[in-house]
């Protein structure tokens, strides 16, 4: 499926069951996607292969909802934009850490 073709279907969601339980629902799927990482976090052994696949369920949901709260406050662009400030000030402060540090601070095996 398209980008396009998702908004098509997340636009009919905003009409036919309103703004206001679009929100909410975005409100609920945060929570749950909160409660899925505690999970997570608890987990030992087999059970954490389903805590994360709960995050995966969760995440879908969370990105599904957030692409709607763009839509309905019509704000992608600048939305785009704040990431982009927002991952150029964590490069800086990644960089003056390493600085700093005399190491990398992420690794690729993290």
């Amino acid at each position: 499926m398209t980008a396009e073709e998702r908004d098509v279907v997340f636009r009919r969601c905003i009409c036919d069951y309103g703004t206001n339980q679009q929100i909410d629902m975005a409100i609920e799927e945060m929570s749950e996607l909160t409660k899925a990482l505690l999970k997570w976090k608890r987990a030992r052994g087999k059970a954490l292969t389903a805590a994360r696949d709960g995050i995966i369920d969760e995440l879908a949901d969370v990105r599904i909802m957030a692409r709607q709260m763009e839509i309905i406050f019509q704000c992608e662009d600048e939305v785009e934009r704040r990431i982009d400030f927002k991952v150029s000030r964590q490069s800086g402060r990644l960089e003056e850490w390493e600085a700093e540090h005399g190491e990398k601070r992420i690794r690729h095996s993290c």
